[in-house]
């Protein structure tokens, strides 16, 4: 044993750990700590832009009008909240002055199962902090528990640590691929994707809130015999079964009742809540055909789409 140890050659070893601790100091001069209440650290952010930081929603419970960050330095600063937005787990805040570069993004579509995810925040006192993962699963689109829209399943193969929520995740040539979270899994930490970040920063800088369309109803999928239109005579499918509607919301007002089965809204499948949400994207305001069952017959409605109220302060 001590003559294997003796020929054991360490060099790959340190150059990887070395690599490791560079990308964390690297990355870790964008990122800071976020002070909620009775000062106390609730997670980390990141400087996406210059004087903007991106931080994980969920550590705040209700995002506050203003907070407070913790730097490398120590020393706090003020924020001002830009929007939030629950369903992806994003919270923007604007930074005073732009005394912190802005973290080098780079592309989540390059990101492979196997490949090394490095978390990177600070602690409560403002030293660094880091975690190194192997993301343990890459997919297509999915949409979160809320209804928020991922560009990119990029699953990490264990959980985030208390407090990195909302830290940077790198690769391992210290690109940022994305922002670390816990909310959106029990079992795994999640990786909101960089696409999807710059995606609803712009929404949220625009608006101060992500505009999303609903029909104001509670649905749960049901199996349906030739319902579909254009599907053969007896065949099978499935649809929403309407079971609860919200008063003078957009289906109740455009005549939906519960007990119906929606199976096709704007000629787009409907057979899920996810399905439902695709086809109701980019229609806001808009009039469109609701293919449904009632009573054992097939049946049609125009329905207004309409968008989820938000109580987003706007910056």
């Amino acid at each position: 044993m001590e003559q294997l140890g003796q020929n054991l050659d360490i060099t790959p070893l340190k150059a990887l750990s070395d690599s490791i601790a560079s990308t964390v100091e690297k990355v870790g001069r964008s990122t800071v700590a976020v002070r909620g209440r009775g000062r106390h650290a609730l997670g980390c952010a990141v400087v996406w832009r210059d004087g903007i930081l991106v931080t994980a929603a969920h550590v705040f419970g209700r995002a506050p009008a203003t907070a407070s960050i913790v730097t490398a330095h120590r020393g706090g600063a003020d924020l001002a909240l830009i929007g939030t937005d629950a369903p992806t787990d994003l919270a923007v805040f604007r930074l005073p002055g732009n005394e912190l570069p802005a973290v080098e993004v780079g592309s989540c579509a390059a990101a492979r199962a196997g490949e090394l995810a490095i978390q990177v925040g600070r602690s409560q006192a403002g030293e660094l902090t880091a975690s190194v993962s192997v993301i343990n699963r890459v997919a297509g689109p999915w949409q979160t528990w809320l209804g928020g829209h991922m560009d990119r399943m990029i699953r990490l193969d264990s959980g985030v640590h208390e407090g990195l929520s909302g830290a940077a995740v790198a690769d391992a040539s210290g690109r940022v691929i994305g922002m670390a979270t816990s909310a959106l899994s029990r079992a795994y930490g999640i990786v909101v994707p960089e696409s999807t970040i710059g995606r609803v920063l712009d929404e949220l800088l625009a608006k101060g809130h992500v505009a999303r369309a609903f029909l104001g109803i509670g649905a749960q999928p049901v199996a349906v015999s030739g319902a579909r239109a254009g599907a053969p005579a007896g065949g099978d499918g499935s649809g929403l079964l309407i079971t609860s509607l919200l008063p003078d919301g957009p289906a109740a007002q455009g005549g939906l009742l519960v007990g119906d089965i929606v199976v096709d809204v704007a000629d787009h499948q409907a057979s899920s809540v996810p399905e439902l949400r695709d086809a109701l994207a980019g229609n806001i305001g808009r009039s469109v055909r609701v293919s449904l069952i009632r009573g054992g017959a097939p049946a049609q409605a125009q329905v207004t789409v309409g968008q989820w109220p938000t109580e987003a302060r706007a910056g």
